[in-house]
């Protein structure tokens, strides 16, 4: 019996970043290097799980793989490993910002990480990836006013699946920023599915539009990923 068939729940992973971090750059946590990566896929196969492209707690050796930001290293770098051991994933891309680099934080970070271009998101949603929103531009919701708001989360779906011609329909909450009123917005723009960066599972009869997460960190053991996908 694989230790995931005692789960109750399904566990949502968050990523960023499948790279060495660069010299100089800040919250170097959140880059995670190839071969860790790749030995937390082999965990993950070891443990029973497979990858899922929906939160859905009923299938307990599911587990959701998501990336955030849509970075240029997840096709260079992560790709490649997810289909080298069968495995799929979630990115959650800044519709408005495609092709360019992570503008919204780049001064903090002292690092410009650039970002997929279209026909970077045109490829891995053939090899299989799902695509979400994470807005246009990356700001923090709460913080515009409704009007604005709502632009941001509609027109990064209706940009997303015009230019790739497919559903969006997850999105991600930048910086994990959001309250009622930014969950009715998302409710009301389509989507039926939001992630936030709170932790936690998802278990059967949780809000769809506030599911929880593990956040993956480069200086994670190996140990500490894997029980963290058990308990």
């Amino acid at each position: 019996m694989h230790l995931s068939t005692i789960l109750l729940f399904m566990k949502v992973l968050t990523y960023h970043n499948i790279e060495k971090p660069p010299e100089g750059a800040k919250l170097k946590t959140l880059y995670v290097k190839p071969s860790k990566f790749e030995r937390q896929l082999k965990a993950l196969r070891w443990l029973g799980f497979k990858t899922s492209l929906i939160p859905d707690s009923r299938n307990d050796n599911n587990v959701l793989l998501t990336f955030d930001d849509g970075y240029k290293d997840f096709v260079e770098n992560a790709l490649p490993l997810l289909k080298k051991h069968n495995f799929t994933a979630v990115v959650f891309v800044v519709a408005g910002l495609v092709g360019t680099f992570n503008v919204w934080d780049h001064e903090k970070l002292r690092v410009k990480k650039p970002l997929m271009d279209w026909k970077d998101l045109e490829y891995i949603i053939k090899e299989g990836i799902k695509v979400g929103s994470h807005t246009l531009t990356h700001p923090y919701l709460t913080g515009l006013d409704l009007r604005e708001a709502k632009r941001e989360i509609e027109a990064s779906k209706k940009m997303l699946e015009d230019k790739l011609g497919i559903e969006v329909d997850c999105f991600c909450y930048p910086y994990g920023n959001y309250n009622e009123k930014i969950k009715e917005l998302v409710k009301e723009a389509g989507y039926k599915y939001a992630f936030s960066t709170k932790t936690g599972t998802f278990k059967q009869g949780d809000d769809p539009y506030e599911i929880h997460r593990i956040t993956v960190f480069g200086n994670m053991p190996l140990p500490v990923f894997m029980l963290k996908l058990i308990l």
